[in-house]
Order: C-alpha cells, then sequence, then structure tokens
C-alpha cells in the first residue's frame, strides 16, 4: 500500500540517533485558528528574531499566544522545527487555557520529532497525561497517535502498535483511513520473526491485524494454502478493521492459483561475457526453489543457454519442451527481440527492462534499475516537504540518465532541480562540490558589500540555501571523496540523499566513516534482517556470498517467487510481494520495488524502517 496523500514523512530510524522523518497524523489539514484570533496575522517572517519582536509588539497576551502557534506551525510546515521549537518554548503553559496548552502540546511533540527526537514528545505526553485524559476524544486520538510515532522512532514498532490500534475506533472517518494505512505499513516494517512473536503476546484488534500481515506476506506460501487461511481468517474476524480488504485478496489469491505455471524454463547466460551474471542469478533461483518446495507444490525448472545470439530459437525450443511460463533473457536486446514478436506462446518475464511501451499483454519486466531507485527517492522528498533539490551526479551516460529519472520525477511533483552538476572523480571533485554549492560567489559577495561601508561585515562564506536536500550518485569511493568536501563546504547540514550504489554491502566502518549522515535505499536482503531462514540457508551453501554479484542473487529469489505471483500482481493494484530486493508491485507490466531506507551512522549502513509520525499542522478547530 502507498501512502494516499503526499505529505511531510521522514525516515524514521530505530535507532535513536539515525535520521527520521514524518507523515501526517489527524486530518492533515493546515494549522487553522478562529477567524477572530487571526485577523492581522502576517505570514511568519524569515528570521526567528523578527518573528519574536514582532509577537511581543502584540497588544494583548492572547493575540501574543495565538501568533506563537500559528507562527510555530508554519515553520514547522517549511520543516524548520528547531526555529518552531525556540517559539513555543517563549510560552509558559501555564498561563495557557487548556485549549492552547493542547495546541502547544501537538505542536511541541511534532518539533521534537522532526528533529529526530523522541524523548521530549514522550516526556511531554506523559508530563501533561491526566490533563490528556479530559481532552475531547478527538484531540486525545492526536495526541494517541503523536505517541505512537515517538514509540516507532525509539524501535519500539510493537507498542507503536499497539497505540495506534487502540486510538483508532476514536478517530473520524478521514483519519482512519490514514491510521489504517499506517498500521499496515508498520506491520510491513517487522521481520518474520517479530510478527510471529508479536501474535502470541497479542490479542484483540491488533492480533487480527498481525495474523493478517503474517498471511499476506508469506512469499513461499502455497497459494491454495493462502486462500484457505484468508477465508478461515474472514471467519474469525467478521468485525475487524481491515475485513474490508480481504475479498479483493481472496479473488486475486484463487484466480493466482489458477494461473501457476507447471513448467519453468529460465533463460540464463551460462556461456560469454555474462555468465558469472547468470549464474549469480541461477543460484538465487535455485535456492529460493528448494525452499518453496519444503512447503508446497513447486515447478519443474528448465535451464536454458540464453547466451548464443538466437535467442528466438532459444526461446522456441523452451516452448517446445513444455514450458508454460519463460524466465528471462537478462539482455536488454535479447528481450526486446522476443517482445517484438507480439503475443507470446507463454507468459513471459524477462529479467530487464526494454526501451518501448509496446509489449504483449503476457509480456512483463524485472530488474533492478537505478532509475526506480532515483525516482522513490524523488517521492520520498516531496513526502517530506522538500520544494528544492540539487542533484551531483558522475559523468557518463549512466550517471546522466540516473539524474535524469529523478530529475523527471521530482519535476512531475511539483519540485524544483536548483542546480546539477557532474563531476568527474578524483582530485577535481572540491572544485565541482565549491561551485555546486556556490561558496565561491558567496565569499565574494561578502567583499564586495565590505568595500563600500565601515561597518564590521561578515564576510564568512555560505552555501547556498536554495536546496533542501542533495540527490547524490555516487560509488562507496566517490562518496567517500563527495561527503567530506561538503562538509567542509559549509553543507554539513545539508541533507544527502543516494541510491543504493552508495553501499558496497559490506561493512568497512573505518573506510565508511566519510559517508556519514547519507541516506540510501537498498534491498533487504541488503540492509534488513540477516537472520531469516533463508539467508541461514544462503550462508550455509555460499559462506563466502557473492562479493559485488549479492545484489544479484536476491534478484534471482524473487525472479523465481513472480512466477507464481505475477498474476497476483497484475490483477490486483494493491498487492505486493515483500521480496528480497524490495516490496514489489505492478505498474505498466513492469515489476518496480519499493527500496528500505539506511543512513551511514559511524561508518555502518543502518537500517531506517519507513514509517509515520505527526505532520506539519494542526487540525482545524
Amino acid at each position: 500500500m502507498d501512502f494516499k496523500k503526499a505529505y511531510w514523512i521522514a525516515l524514521v530510524a530505530t535507532f535513536a540517533l539515525a535520521s527520521c522523518s514524518t507523515t501526517p497524523t489527524g486530518t492533515g489539514q493546515p494549522a487553522t485558528l478562529p477567524v477572530e484570533q487571526t485577523r492581522g496575522m502576517d505570514k511568519a517572517p524569515e528570521s526567528l528574531s523578527v518573528a519574536r519582536a514582532q509577537i511581543n509588539a502584540q497588544a494583548t497576551p492572547e493575540f501574543r499566544i495565538n501568533l506563537t502557534l500559528a507562527w510555530a506551525a508554519e515553520y514547522l510546515q517549511q520543516q524548520r522545527p528547531e526555529d518552531a521549537e525556540q517559539l513555543l518554548a517563549d510560552l509558559s503553559p501555564a498561563s495557557l487555557t487548556t485549549e492552547k496548552r493542547f495546541q502547544w502540546i501537538l505542536l511541541s511533540g511534532r518539533a521534537a520529532l522532526a528533529q529526530q527526537n523522541a524523548a521530549p514528545a514522550v516526556e511531554l505526553l506523559n508530563r501533561y497525561q491526566e490533563e490528556i485524559q479530559q481532552y475531547p476524544v478527538e484531540q486525545q486520538a492526536q495526541l494517541d497517535l503523536l505517541r505512537a510515532d515517538a514509540l516507532a522512532m525509539e524501535g519500539q514498532l510493537i507498542d507503536s502498535l499497539q497505540q495506534r490500534v487502540a486510538a483508532h475506533p476514536l478517530l473520524n472517518d478521514q483519519d482512519q483511513d490514514y491510521n489504517h494505512e499506517m498500521i499496515w505499513q508498520l506491520l510491513m516494517q517487522l521481520s518474520p520473526q517479530e510478527l510471529a512473536s508479536a501474535i502470541q503476546s497479542s490479542s484483540g484488534d491488533l492480533r487480527g491485524w498481525l495474523t493478517l500481515a503474517q498471511l499476506y506476506r508469506d512469499p513461499i506460501a502455497d497459494l491454495d494454502a493462502q486462500v484457505s487461511r484468508l477465508d478461515q481468517w474472514s471467519a474469525q474476524w467478521r468485525t475487524h478493521p481491515a475485513i474490508s480488504d480481504v475479498p479483493a485478496m481472496l479473488d486475486a489469491l484463487k484466480e493466482a492459483a489458477s494461473h501457476r505455471p507447471s513448467q519453468v524454463a529460465i533463460l540464463l547466460p551460462t556461456s560469454g561475457p555474462l555468465q558469472n551474471v547468470g549464474k549469480t542469478l541461477q543460484e538465487g533461483i535455485m535456492t529460493a526453489h528448494y525452499q518453496q518446495k519444503q512447503n508446497s507444490l513447486s515447478p519443474t525448472l528448465r535451464f536454458y543457454d540464453s547466451g548464443p545470439d538466437n535467442i528466438l530459437a532459444v526461446y522456441q525450443q523452451a516452448i517446445n519442451d513444455g514450458a508454460d511460463f519463460v524466465l528471462g533473457p537478462l539482455s536488454k536486446e535479447k528481450a526486446a527481440t522476443i517482445a517484438a514478436q507480439g503475443t507470446l506462446p507463454v507468459t513471459t518475464l524477462a529479467l530487464n527492462y526494454i526501451e518501448t511501451d509496446q509489449v504483449p499483454e503476457n509480456f512483463f519486466q524485472f530488474g533492478l534499475a537505478p532509475e526506480d531507485e532515483a525516482r522513490q527517492i524523488a517521492r520520498q522528498g516531496v513526502r517530506e516537504g522538500s520544494n528544492q533539490a540539487g542533484i551531483l551526479y558522475p559523468k557518463g551516460d549512466w550517471g546522466e540518465r540516473v539524474a535524469q529519472a529523478f530529475a523527471e520525477e521530482w519535476q512531475n511533483l511539483h519540485g524544483t532541480v536548483t542546480v546539477s552538476r557532474a563531476y568527474q572523480e578524483g582530485p577535481d571533485i572540491g572544485e565541482t562540490v565549491e561551485e555546486l554549492l556556490l561558496v565561491a560567489q558567496s565569499e565574494a559577495r561578502g567583499k564586495e558589500v565590505s568595500r563600500f561601508t565601515n561597518l564590521d561585515m561578515d564576510i564568512e562564506p555560505r552555501r547556498r540555501q536554495d536546496m533542501d536536500f542533495l540527490f547524490l550518485i555516487a560509488n562507496p569511493n566517490q562518496g567517500r571523496q563527495v561527503k567530506p568536501a561538503l562538509n567542509f563546504h559549509f553543507a554539513k547540514d545539508l541533507p544527502v540523499y543516494s541510491t543504493s550504489l552508495i553501499y558496497s554491502g559490506e561493512s568497512n566502518p573505518r573506510r565508511d566513516q566519510d559517508l556519514n549522515g547519507i541516506r540510501f535505499v537498498d534491498m533487504p536482503w541488503i540492509i534488513g534482517d540477516q537472520s531469516s531462514d533463508l539467508h541461514k540457508v544462503a550462508a550455509e551453501q555460499w559462506p563466502d556470498g557473492h562479493g559485488r554479484y549479492e545484489r544479484l542473487y536476491a534478484m534471482g529469489i524473487d525472479a523465481y517467487r513472480l512466477q507464481s505471483r505475477l498474476y497476483l500482481l497484475n490483477t490486483l493494484p494493491s498487492s505486493e510481494l515483500p521480496g528480497a530486493t524490495g516490496r514489489l508491485q505492478m505498474r505498466n507490466q513492469q515489476v518496480v520495488r519499493r527500496l528500505d531506507w539506511a543512513v551511514f551512522m559511524r561508518g555502518e549502513a543502518k537500517a531506517m524502517p519507513q514509517v509515520a509520525n505527526p505532520s506539519n499542522s494542526l487540525s482545524a478547530q
């Protein structure tokens, strides 16, 4: 499931020091105060000191309070939580009416969470707990969700779920829709082990949510068994808030079961320059096949070498041998050759993306496209409330292509690319970063102004201020040059987002210290729970791993799983497969991945579950 509204979302780490971000709770409406209280209020000044001066100049204490709350909410909307916090700190809670104190608590808690600090929000809620219990239920529910987000930020995902489920009946319809989706998002973040443990210790609606998520997320379950289990769930949980989701899931699963292939032909290069890639994919496929075979019926697999030039002959041979599903080929050109044949005799899942929108209705595509990662980062930036982004990418066609994918998605979502620069790896990276940030121009302007005044001017160089974050495309070696250069040129506080390219996949704390603070997307197989049964099987079979091919191994796992789930993804838009390479969904006959988030901390890549917490605004009162 995706969010229904694009508000200010952030990334919340399970670790106290990780970066975070937020999505909205409550109605998500802009902060408003009664008209008679807001008349004469201008937009919040850019300068915090000017804002304070204007507030202090107001004639009455009531107007000063109203202006402080309104401008604090506005600063939160502008992603200026530190300024919001300072304004709110100017108010004495004891001097506020009960209504104003509710607004002050809500805004103060949101300001704390927006600064990746859950503890002050929890402390605030605890301090006023007795008073909060006297608030109207709608206000209590908003503060309950604030607590739920604080708990999630502290890594207490089960506790956060309990809070959300308990608050759900008290919410209005719009809030329930939002909370419903956020409960599901949290459930998707739990590991299989956490889900199983939580089910054993839970009851009521929470247990219903957990068991449904466990059923839904099982990527190796037999489809017939999954249908039966869904029927049983529906019978047991007739009044559950999630009951409306089940009929569509049941119908799609039944249809998917009837479309299961019995013989899968796998076209991979076992000769030629891509044979190592083909070998790794094959190992991933076989790992998933043997794991599923232990639990359910599985198809017969036949492998064919797609290395030879005549891919159509190989494809036809697979059909002649009885294949009712074809997995592959890997090469873009060979996949395009098959797609150009028009209607295909069997469903075909190519392991790459081709450069055309006109494909047969039973031709699908799956791969590890970095462009998808770039688009996901763009969407995340919008959810965080960002408007302006910079792009820094390596010179060459590949870097330009990924940068262009980000820019197009960002601009389609009404974002602005304020600056875009290509860099060459080496000693010139520092100069490119300085140029990107306009540091030299800032210093020059300061010196020019100082020539025409006898005042002592602050001419310390500054970076440009028209970037909410930087989208960086870089491998680990390049990133270790770029991030220190950003820090040196006064951009240490500039958020930096990157693709999975930034992480080698192997822990290297000493070298990766220079990447600290960079947030990036990557597949669950790399940054997720490493204690799963599948990880254990992989470690036993290949104790040395697959090195730089590790992500391709994960792709092989998902490629195999897709052969039985492709119909489901294609016919039920809300369905997804929790895969090793990401959360897989179908869009225009292409399997697209939603990856997990991570951040470099102390030279280590730390997973960052994406969860929700309060947004930038108060609900209309």
